[in-house]
């Protein structure tokens, strides 16, 4: 990024740009050099606009929402990470669907469903992320949100205007352009006792919180899990539980989860992938695929 894009995107942004922004509190593993630039963006014009520039002026530019299912490189990203804010955080619901923005958490969006006595959405609050990430990647556990999505707004950058489109999804995929922004997502619930789907919440976070390792910094799930079997069952068996590079550990609660125990570097938590996944391959002779995203 040269002196002359960055003052573009003050005279764009004004305020709501910084430079050589630290990446590492803004990810919830920890870990991760600078942004060249940070841009919040609370509204769909503003995000046009900066979305336009970055593909005139070809600079590189990413979304990071709250920081999980994502591995930030050490020396950081060399362009524009937006964060969404304002009005991409807003939940709505109007009887059985809810709207909710970009930006907001996905727990958040269950706590307003169960609120409203909708019940289906009550599995996602294991999801750490948000409703944006959530829908790009297909994001579950024991249901997946496009099972639930009815329409996405999107901007795609480089295009005028919000757009509107229903991907196709598959297990940790969808098919959303890869330029395209989820600036919302409306999700078609079913009608439910208040009580019942409450209680039923509260069961999916007392299950979160018993079997992840939510006391130490990790971006979630590394791995996605092959078919017909779980990477977790596989990275334990196969010994790798409790192993570790420098401040990165295989979490010794949920073996699918890697764990910064401090001073851990991107360096650290890449070199123990890749010791997992050849013990995997040569215990199992499976090949584990990253869910994590690479930044």
């Amino acid at each position: 990024m040269t002196p002359s894009h960055r003052e573009q995107l003050r005279q764009l942004l004004g305020a709501a740009v910084t430079f050589d922004e630290p990446l590492a509190p803004k990810t919830s593993m920890r870990i991760g050099g600078p942004a060249a630039a940070y841009a919040i963006v609370s509204d769909v014009s503003n995000l046009v606009a900066l979305l336009a520039w970055c593909t005139r002026d070809n600079v590189a530019w990413t979304i990071l929402g709250l920081g999980s299912n994502v591995l930030v490189s050490d020396a950081g990203f060399a362009g524009v990470v937006v964060r969404l804010a304002g009005e991409f955080t807003r939940i709505s619901v109007v009887g059985t669907t809810v709207r909710a923005g970009g930006a907001a958490p996905i727990v958040a969006v269950c706590r307003e469903a169960a609120k409203a006595g909708l019940a289906g959405a009550e599995a996602l609050v294991g999801v750490p992320g948000t409703v944006g990430g959530a829908v790009r990647m297909n994001a579950g556990t024991k249901v997946e949100i496009g099972d639930l999505v009815r329409r996405v707004e999107v901007v795609v950058a480089g295009e005028a205007m919000q757009t509107y489109t229903l991907p196709q999804f598959a297990y940790r995929s969808s098919t959303l352009d890869r330029r395209a922004v989820v600036c919302a997502a409306e999700l078609e619930l079913q009608a439910g006792d208040t009580r019942g789907v409450q209680a039923e919440l509260l069961r999916h976070i007392e299950r979160r919180n018993a079997t992840q390792p939510l006391e130490l910094p990790n971006s979630g799930s590394i791995f996605r899990n092959p078919a017909g079997d779980y990477a977790a069952r596989l990275i334990e068996s196969a010994g790798c539980k409790g192993v570790r590079i420098g401040g990165a550990q295989v979490s010794e609660k949920h073996a699918n989860f890697i764990v910064n125990r401090g001073g851990a570097t991107c360096a650290d938590v890449l070199a123990l992938i890749e010791e997992v996944r050849e013990t995997v391959r040569r215990e199992h002779d499976v090949d584990l695929e990253l869910e994590v995203q690479l930044l």
